[in-house]
């Protein structure tokens, strides 16, 4: 039988399901993941394929769209996660099949850039550059921070205009940055070990974070409208976990990275992958990174994948 390669139809949801659950060691965390993909407003169904052989899902890949900021532009781009293939069937070229359908459908949708962070051996193969973007931190000692306690609550519905501002101010100049969704889903964790928590003084909204309560001195979001509102933000944290200090993912770009006396670190990773389909301005960005001129990109993964 030949392999029929289209796009999803939701009698094909428990095979999805159960190609990620096997190919991805019995890891939940992934159907659980493309599930809540499915709910946001920018999930395009033609971008979830499926290869189907004998009527089974044997094979399925997931390119979600995502607005991303370069050299403070924002690109049209999807990301790649995840490429899933029935053990039973690997190593026949599925996924390779798999991800030259999707590229085909992406750039004929008018994305002109693909971003995947995977094995940096197989992806060079249809395209995909390494090192493309990564990681930056900053670890902030809790006398930085001021002592004053703030208000503090869980996001609802209506912060999310709030929320959006703030993430702009913040982080609009940072490479890979994935510009979050106008949807409380963006803001809140599926993970109930990851607290999602909005900072107010007098009332208005001055900051958001993200943190896995197993770890609270590695903060996974940071958002602070300035400079004095992160260093409050910052000996908030100190003082509720009792911690001495606090790594938060902040960016050389980020706009509170003066705030704090120590500078961010940035590594790119070469597992952090793009392909450019069209011109756009990646390939101007990668350049410079590359050549030292200008710190990597960090890209802070969204709620989604808490659940991994």
């Amino acid at each position: 039988m030949s392999l029929d390669i289209r796009a999803e139809q939701p009698a094909d949801f428990p095979g999805i399901a159960e190609v990620n659950l096997l190919a991805f060691n019995n890891q939940y965390g992934i159907p659980l993941i493309i599930a809540m993909r499915r709910q946001f407003p920018s999930f395009d169904p033609d971008l979830s394929i499926v290869a189907v052989l004998d009527g089974k899902v044997v094979g399925h890949i997931l390119f979600s769209p995502y607005e991303i900021r370069l050299l403070e532009t924002t690109v049209k781009s999807v990301n790649l996660s995840p490429l899933a293939v029935h053990p039973d069937h690997q190593r026949m070229g599925i996924g390779g099949q798999l991800i030259e359908a999707g590229h085909r459908i992406t750039a004929e949708k008018g994305y002109p850039l693909t971003f995947v962070l995977g094995h940096p051996e197989y992806y060079p193969r249809f395209g995909y550059q390494t090192y493309a973007y990564g990681a930056s931190e900053v670890t902030v000692t809790a006398d930085e921070g001021l002592s004053q306690r703030l208000e503090t609550r869980a996001p609802v519905s209506a912060d999310i205009d709030a929320l959006q501002a703030l993430w702009w101010k913040s982080e609009a100049a940072v490479d890979f940055a994935l510009v979050p969704e106008p949807t409380l889903l963006e803001w809140l964790s599926p993970n109930p070990q990851i607290a999602c928590t909005v900072y107010l003084r007098g009332g208005q909204i001055i900051g958001y974070t993200r943190i896995h309560q197993a770890k609270p001195d590695s903060v996974r979001t940071f958002l602070a409208s300035d400079a004095d509102s992160a260093r409050e933000i910052v000996g908030h944290l100190c003082a509720q976990y009792d911690l001495d200090k606090v790594t938060l993912p902040l960016h050389p770009a980020s706009t509170t990275v003066n705030a704090f006396t120590e500078k961010p670190q940035t590594t790119a990773w070469s597992a952090s992958m793009a392909f450019s389909f069209a011109p756009n301005p990646f390939d101007n960005y990668y350049a410079q990174a590359r050549s030292g001129t200008r710190p990597a990109g960090r890209s802070i993964w969204p709620a989604p994948f808490d659940l991994s």
